[in-house]
């Protein structure tokens, strides 16, 4: 599918197809352009229709309309952690096409300038509070979609992005609107593979829909608290760290019964990794992934509150505990320089 030289009714021109490095993840059913109107440059992603069986297009088209449809209502809600999608629609790829696959439909968001991972590089000198700040500014932006009641369920690095010094989160296309069925709620795991909590790895779903979708959310930002200071994906450490009896694809018995065997494997893990940790900040970043990607989606994210609090998970906590690190961060960095 090739969209380049085409406009979209709002008149955006389409230009250069983005490419993506080696390691990106995401996008299987999209096409992404850069485009421009009046100056201004923004990101188009567009369906990829001719990438699939016709018996298909039906399920992606309805895929495509819910990610449009979280993408307005964060729009309208003014959630400005969430990048903003600028026009959505359709635009004609092919007149001499059938009419199924005639019209492609779009959205078009506001243009980063990256994601995190170039930017916490541990190749390179990232400062700590640099690393605070991203974890500050990404619960934020959870937070906002949580009080939605919008799960993400697809947060990793690479939808982690910048925009000069203010991060935002990207690609609503894995996640979920509680009160909404979303064509991709039947699935196991919504998101990335790699970054899957536990209990889905071993197909243990909760049926609540905050321990199922929420808690999600919630993991996948103690596995970015360990991305952002060791460029190193958690869960697959640990799963890798697990005997072989007790590994998702061998495991036989109930969920909770492996639970204790996935806490052993992360605490031998941290104590592996933890020395990538700064080391005045060590023990707390070891108690918040702990407490962040807990196997238990009932616990998780709650380590020292009551079950009975109102708010299920917890995460305005650790908005004020990353910010807290984030100045700490910087008044040892003042000291060190002084």
């Amino acid at each position: 599918m090739n969209l380049k030289g085409k406009t979209t009714p709002e008149g955006w021109h389409i230009g250069d197809q983005v490419s993506f490095a080696a390691d990106h993840t995401g996008g299987y059913f999209s096409d992404c352009y850069y485009v421009e109107k009046d100056g201004r440059r923004a990101f188009l992603k567009a369906l990829d229709i001719e990438k699939f069986d016709i018996s298909v297009i039906g399920w992606l088209l309805n895929a495509f309309n819910y990610e449009a449809d979280l993408a307005k209502l964060c729009r309208e809600k003014r959630l400005v952690r969430i990048a903003q999608v600028i026009e959505y629609g359709q635009v004609e790829r092919d007149p001499n096409a059938s009419a199924v696959l005639r019209n492609v439909p779009f959205l078009i968001f506001e243009l980063a300038d990256g994601d995190i991972r170039d930017s916490v590089d541990v190749s390179k000198s990232v400062g700590d509070g640099w690393r605070f700040q991203i974890l500050h500014q990404t619960t934020l932006a959870l937070l906002q979609l949580h009080k939605e009641h919008i799960a993400h369920q697809d947060l990793k690095p690479s939808n982690v992005l910048r925009f000069d010094d203010r991060l935002k989160l990207g690609d609503l296309g894995r996640s979920s609107l509680r009160g909404k069925a979303a064509p991709h709620d039947a699935e196991a795991i919504a998101g990335a593979l790699n970054y899957a909590p536990f209990e889905q790895r071993y197909g243990y779903l909760r049926p609540d829909w905050l321990e199922r979708r929420l808690s999600v959310d919630v993991f996948h930002l103690g596995c970015l608290v360990v991305f952002n200071f060791t460029n190193t994906c958690f869960p697959n450490l640990v799963i890798d760290k697990l005997a072989d009896v007790h590994k998702p694809d061998a495991w036989g018995d109930s969920y909770e019964q492996v639970i204790d065997h996935i806490r052993a494997a992360m605490s031998d893990v941290l104590s592996e990794i933890s020395n990538e940790f700064p080391e005045h900040f060590r023990t707390d970043l070891i108690d918040i992934v702990l407490d962040l990607c807990h196997p238990d989606p009932t616990v998780r994210g709650r380590a020292g509150i009551a079950k009975s609090s109102a708010s299920p998970l917890w995460l305005e906590r650790y908005v004020a505990k990353f910010e807290i690190l984030r100045k700490k961060a910087g008044i040892r960095s003042t000291v060190k320089h002084a």
